[in-house]
């Protein structure tokens, strides 16, 4: 899908979309729940799609109907006793979150399962479960660390050494399934990234019935507990509302409402707001909502090695800044959908926005956006932030902009809501 975005004054109102993140977390805490889960508010994202399609695998029985998913969980022990039975493959489409949460969860199982997925996921390392899981019993077969990659546990219960300094997102999947591991565990983490991610899983887990004791999130005791089901509402996601909150920084004079945010379960992107107060934007902060102003742009410096899905944001506000504005934690781009600190280089250049990356730093030099072709690569963040350099530059044409299925499939919708001057062409094949 071709999509071309032109300067425009947004204004109006807006909810943020349900956190894929939460979300995804929410299915598997209930799959291991025995008995009937209602979520509600659940996205409609690639991502969410994802983790439904592999809880289903793994035998949940699963009635959606609009945003309210029914699942009905008891993962293994209903499926060993032989009620229900996972199939032999679970795949994760391209989402990395579901991917790597989901293999420790699988691996509760005595049966060999095959995990696989496909785009860019194929290219993302999964290297770190070699290492780990053997240490609890379950034996690990990948192709050279990459997927597809099979598992056959059951995972027992054991002491272990995380690395934690790749993605927090396997170890969120190992502290979901070891109180399902039919004893009592301890996880020792050396140099966690993204420690509100972490956080984020200890708080889905508890509305669950499950609580683990943590030190400063450097080590856990899981005991062993049981889930149990419960009516749920999936909180608005901070990492899409980050592009919306930048995109009304610079172009909603009246002001932009963006509601259906709020920190009731911790989500790193939500130290957007700490960005723009840097960055001098005018805001009206509320319990639940943000109203943001166009505002003149002061350069920031900003470390988003907890939170690196704000960079893509991030450097689209600081391509309008008075000065070069610094972000730290480049190396933690590596590793997404693209490898987002080349891309952003890259695709930025092209709207004559500099960006210099060095060591772990990213630096962006403002200068007039000229028009551009931007490539997505697949990645829906790259292809938001190109939106908003064209709604606040001058005229892009955003290619492979369908991307933003994988975590707001909404969004181009929303921003011609907004007033924003979208036009969208879809591929024709011949």
């Amino acid at each position: 899908m071709k999509v071309e975005i032109f300067p425009s004054e947004l204004r109006g109102s807006v909810a943020a979309p349900g956190s894929k993140s939460i979300a995804q977390r929410m299915i598997a805490c209930a799959l291991l729940a025995r008995g009937e889960s209602v979520i509600s508010e659940y996205p409609d994202s690639d991502d969410c799609k994802a983790a439904l399609d592999i809880a289903q695998s793994l035998g949940a029985i699963i009635v959606q109907k609009g945003s309210v998913v029914r699942i009905k969980g008891g993962f293994p022990h209903a499926f060993l006793a032989g009620i229900r039975n996972p199939k032999g493959e679970i795949n994760c489409g391209e989402s990395g979150l579901s991917g790597r949460m989901f293999i420790p969860v699988a691996a509760l199982h005595d049966q060999p399962i095959v995990v696989n997925g496909h785009g860019s996921l194929m290219k993302r390392s999964f290297k770190m479960f070699e290492s780990i899981l053997p240490q609890l019993g379950v034996e690990v077969e990948s192709r050279d660390g990459f997927l597809p990659l099979q598992v056959k546990g059951p995972i027992v219960p054991g002491e272990v050494h995380v690395d934690g300094s790749i993605s927090s997102q396997f170890l969120t999947g190992l502290l979901i399934a070891l109180p399902r591991a039919g004893g009592n565990s301890v996880v020792h983490v050396t140099d966690l990234k993204s420690k509100p991610y972490i956080s984020m899983t200890l708080q889905v887990m508890e509305k669950f019935g499950v609580k683990i004791q943590t030190h400063q999130l450097e080590k856990f005791v899981v005991e062993n507990a049981l889930y149990t089901p419960q009516e749920l509402t999936v909180p608005g996601d901070w990492s899409g509302a980050a592009f919306l909150l930048v995109a009304a920084a610079l172009c909603a004079e009246d002001g932009l409402l963006i509601s259906n945010i709020d920190h009731q379960i911790t989500q790193a992107d939500s130290a957007v707001l700490d960005v723009l107060r840097m960055a001098g934007v005018k805001m009206e902060v509320m319990p639940d909502a943000v109203r943001v102003f166009a505002s003149d742009i002061s350069a920031f410096e900003f470390d988003a090695n907890e939170c690196p899905d704000l960079f893509p944001p991030l450097a689209a506000l600081a391509a309008f800044a008075d000065g070069v504005s610094t972000i730290y934690g480049v190396k933690r781009l590596i590793h997404k959908e693209s490898n987002r600190g080349k891309t952003l280089q890259q695709e930025f250049a092209k709207a004559n926005i500099r960006i210099v990356l060095r060591d772990d730093e990213m630096k962006i030099y403002p200068a007039p956006v000229r028009r551009a072709e931007i490539n997505a690569h697949q990645d829906h963040r790259i292809a938001m932030a190109a939106t908003i350099l064209g709604l606040a530059g001058s005229r892009m044409t955003i290619r492979g902009a369908e991307c933003v299925s994988k975590s707001f499939p909404a969004f181009f919708e929303i921003v011609a809501k907004l007033q924003g001057k979208v036009q969208t062409t879809a591929h024709v094949s011949h």
